[in-house]
């Protein structure tokens, strides 16, 4: 088990509204059958003496230590909560290991899962109570938690979950590329050079050219770790079996995580897609690791984006986040076999863009579930643009809002120029309510409220592109690239991987290959005389041009 470090840990310093104990934490379904690794953690902001907490069926009974931290844990069971948590709890109420103190309990104190409440007595004085649907809504398997405002719940937390809070870093450099045009290269660069570590998190991996130049770095003695996904949708590709198998026999240490049942992992799925090398370089991209996704030169492929960022801290930042998942509950080392590879990408692509290196970036992670509110605070604080390319998006499914699109809608109508360019490819267009609706209903709207908001379906056909899998936002001089889709579940069950990028540099070259695509042709199409009949493509293609050749003058007089 890896050590936590400290900006993972859950706040056990949280300042209560009063000044008197409160709860903090509480965990009464659990993915444990029995319950029996259930907890309530109560924090204060000075010592409260003895305390009773009732359920109205049983009470215990504590008296927290005069010294240490300012709260404590009462599970059920100390060694069941130790098998979960790596550690044991501060009080236990069953009797199952004598390094547990023992609260005295009488009548039946167990939380219900679904309906129960809780009163928290200290010295007779009644500090704190909860109920449950009421106070938050019960989930098996979620560990219901008070933010430092006494908001119960601001984001879902499984049990094995990270919580991480917000983390900036300055004067970071990097490189920005996109597929199909170029970030293959950048990526097998990053791989061939790395000496020490490579550490990678991506949610499927069938691209043999990959998993070669890990398996040389491998052998040449860079310690490689891998975390895949072990239930994508669909099932593992057939073609990433061999894959693993290879990176094992180089001594890879490649795991899945699939866990189920007790050992149930903390995110729905592991759909982060970032790599880490040498303590120092993180790539970071919204693409699997397949043919498709980073095609070789010349060849055609999924339209993403990819960034490479040169800062140590950053980097230890997403390792500590990397080796919390690779070494959470249902995650187990994986199993390969010899078998057919995938195919590589035939149809030809004239690329458009290079890698541009950029300097002196504000950088912010945005990690899934834990920060990804982060998108919607960028929207809403542009007074420019905010041009969005995105595989799909859905309205969440209980109350009908999705946060990122309502403040991309509410900036239009502060008179932002609002773009979105949605992927058209069949599975996301053959529905009832998919991209071609969603375009559809936001024109209307624009329409009906007169606002500067525009929405498009990017058909493969057009461009020379396989499909639009990016999930990116170019807001002013602010980009995100990220793994995550705009539905509830990337947001808030998924462990998903972004970066908001403040750099004029970076968001002016994501802003060019936005006006491309929006344009709905490519540089093979225009070769075909096209673009002369095209007064739209002529005014985008001339506005990305003159983009970048802004970017390469104020490079050239900013030195």
């Amino acid at each position: 088990m890896y050590p936590i470090p400290v900006f993972l840990i859950i706040c056990m310093f949280i300042t209560s509204a009063s000044a008197g104990p409160y709860f903090l934490e509480i965990y009464p379904d659990t993915w444990l059958n029995g319950d029996e690794d259930e907890y309530v953690t109560i924090g204060w902001d000075y010592n409260p003496g003895t305390c009773i907490i009732s359920d109205g069926e049983g009470t215990i009974t504590f008296t927290p230590p005069d010294s240490g931290p300012s709260s404590c844990t009462i599970a059920r069971n100390g060694e069941q909560y130790k098998r979960v948590w790596g550690r044991y709890p501060s009080y236990e109420i069953v009797d199952s290991s004598p390094a547990v103190p023992q609260v005295s309990h009488q009548g039946r104190f167990q939380m219900a899962n679904k309906k129960d409440d809780l009163t928290l007595t200290c010295q007779g004085i009644v500090w704190d109570t909860v109920t449950w649907p009421e106070t938050f809504k019960p989930r098996k398997g979620q560990i219901h938690f008070r933010s430092a405002d006494g908001v119960w719940d601001p984001r879902v937390l499984m049990a094995g979950g990270s919580q991480l809070t917000d983390e900036t870093f300055h004067n970071v450099s990097g490189t920005v590329s996109v597929s199909p045009d170029c970030s293959r290269q950048v990526l097998e660069d990053i791989i061939k050079n790395a000496q020490k570590t490579i550490l990678l998190n991506v949610y499927e991996f069938t691209d043999t050219g990959f998993s070669d130049l890990l398996c040389d770095a491998s052998n040449r003695g860079v310690a490689v770790s891998v975390l895949l996904e072990g239930g994508p949708v669909g099932g593992i590709p057939h073609e990433e079996f061999p894959v693993i198998y290879s990176l094992g026999l180089s001594g890879a240490d490649v795991r899945l995580m699939d866990g189920t049942g007790e050992d149930h992992p903390p995110y729905r799925f592991n759909h982060a897609k970032y790599l880490v090398a040498d303590d120092r370089i993180v790539f970071l991209t919204t693409e699997n690791f397949k043919e498709h996704s980073f095609p070789h030169e010349g060849f055609a492929g999924n339209r993403g984006w990819g960034v490479m960022l040169d800062d140590e801290k950053l980097a230890q930042y997403f390792s500590e986040v990397f080796y919390w998942d690779f070494s959470c509950q249902g995650v187990n080392k994986a199993q390969g076999r010899p078998g057919a590879v995938d195919n590589s990408v035939t149809d030809r692509f004239s690329p458009v863009f290079s890698p541009l290196s950029f300097s002196g970036a504000i950088v912010t992670p945005v990690f899934s579930p834990d920060t990804s509110i982060l998108i919607a605070d960028m929207i809403n604080e542009s007074s420019e643009k905010v041009w969005i390319q995105q595989a799909y998006i859905t309205e969440y499914p209980k109350n009908g809002t999705n946060p990122f699109l309502a403040a991309a809608v509410n900036a239009a109508r502060r008179g932002v120029d609002v773009k979105i360019l949605l992927d058209g490819y069949y599975y996301n267009i053959e529905g009832d309510n998919d991209n071609d609706e969603m375009a559809i209903g936001l024109n209307t709207l624009a329409a009906r409220e007169n606002i500067s908001l525009k929405a498009k379906v990017l058909y493969p056909g057009k461009t020379g592109l396989l499909k639009v899998h990016t999930k990116g936002v170019i807001a002013d001089d602010k980009v995100l690239v990220s793994s995550m889709n705009w539905n509830e579940n990337s947001a808030c069950f998924n462990r998903e991987a972004g970066v908001i990028i403040q750099s004029r540099d970076a968001a002016s070259y994501y802003a060019s290959v936005f006006l491309l695509d929006w344009a709905e042709k490519s540089k093979s199409t225009s070769a075909r005389g096209a673009s002369g009949n095209d007064p739209e493509y002529i005014r985008m293609i001339t506005l990305a041009a003159v983009i970048i050749f802004l970017i390469l003058l104020y490079r050239r007089y900013h030195r």
